[in-house]
């Protein structure tokens, strides 16, 4: 059994990256290397959560509800943020997700922004280009009928489903990368693969991720109430922007909250604007990674879920730039995906926001910007 060194990992792991990934943090307090607060990604308690993350000892945190504002290290957040896991895969995990701290890294995370974002490393590449190729395969033949069954019962076509690489995973393992069974989504941009993304499958039986327990997928857990939809493989680089590509040169965009939206979105709506996600609303850009991709964007639309994760994701989006415009999805429908499965006109939807923003105007010829 490998022993670990908990004290150089603590050390290692960036904790405020991880936690900047799940929460919104703001810089609250300069001294002794800084303090950011935020919205607790456990308990979701508002202003209650704090991390600072330059401690000699490493990165500690503290929630008010979760932690009776004790303080914490970074293995005791991989902990409860992965509570069904053992120790040592928590720990693995950790490690996986967080390299040691470069000066440039340190040095903006201390001016106040998130350490910079980047892709994972080539071995990481060459394992998940594997499985995407693999389970592209897969999802085609009969052992994929299900997934397939799936995607068509949400509304995607042959067509999004091949130019955005979904594949089917029988439950496998990738040289080190380990892909539950179900629906991949892969998020490629620029060549390079960010994530890969497990949508399970209805009915699945599954282990619960927040208490441990057997569930079944997309189905409220027995045990404690949590639906379990997604499965993320170790190493993933989760707040990337999905369909990335097709940003660049466009005026609209539209930001949807997950990767099935896109897909809906995409189908029915891309010779209008230009459509991506960063696959949740707890999920924040890194300005310096994305921003290139949405220099030109005169305008973006954020079509997040109707529920108050999504709500509090527009709102710090429309704080971080005036481009942005809140456009929820229909009334009585949580989200886009929900909306076009009942047989929602995307069209219509967007072009009501569109005119209502002034974005386009309607006459005898049609519509005009």
């Amino acid at each position: 059994m490998t022993l670990i060194d908990v004290e150089k990992l603590n050390r290692q792991v960036d904790l405020l990256a991880l936690a900047g990934s799940l929460t919104s943090l703001r810089r609250v307090a300069s001294s002794g290397g800084g303090e950011w607060a935020g919205p607790c990604p456990f308990c979701g308690g508002e202003d209650r959560f704090r991390v600072q993350p330059h401690q000699p000892q490493g990165g500690i945190w503290l929630c008010r509800g979760c932690t009776d504002g004790k303080w914490q290290d970074a293995i005791a957040f991989g902990q409860r943020l992965w509570p069904s896991l053992p120790f040592p895969l928590v720990c693995e995990l950790l490690a996986a997700g967080s390299p040691p701290l470069q000066s440039s890294s340190a040095d903006h995370a201390a001016a106040g922004g998130s350490p910079l974002y980047a892709p994972p490393e080539q071995s990481w590449q060459a394992q998940a280009a594997q499985a995407v190729e693999v389970c592209g395969r897969l999802l085609w033949e009969p052992q994929g009928a299900a997934a397939r069954a799936y995607l068509e019962q949400r509304g995607l076509h042959d067509e999004a489903l091949h130019r955005w690489e979904l594949g089917y995973s029988p439950g496998a393992r990738f040289g080190e990368l380990y892909l539950a069974r179900g629906v991949l989504i892969p998020c490629r941009v620029a060549g390079e693969i960010w994530y890969l993304k497990i949508a399970l499958l209805p009915g699945e039986l599954v282990r619960c991720e927040r208490c441990g327990k057997d569930a079944q997928a997309r189905r409220p857990c027995p045990a404690c109430g949590a639906v379990n939809k997604y499965r993320g493989v170790r190493g993933n680089r989760p707040a990337a922007l999905y369909m990335a590509d097709d940003l660049l040169g466009a005026r609209l965009v539209l930001l949807v909250e997950g990767e099935f939206d896109a897909l809906a979105a995409w189908q029915e709506l891309r010779d209008v604007a230009a459509v991506c996600t960063l696959g949740s609303a707890t999920n924040r850009p890194d300005l310096a990674v994305w921003g290139p991709y949405l220099m030109g964007v005169e305008t973006l639309l954020a079509a997040y879920d109707a529920d108050q994760a999504g709500e509090r994701g527009a709102q710090v989006l429309q704080a971080l730039s005036e481009k942005v415009r809140f456009c929820p999805p229909p009334e009585g429908y949580k989200d886009l995906n929900d909306y076009y499965q009942a047989g929602g006109d995307l069209w219509a939807w967007l072009k009501g926001h569109l005119l209502r923003l002034k974005i386009i105007q309607e006459g005898r010829g049609g519509f005009t910007a």
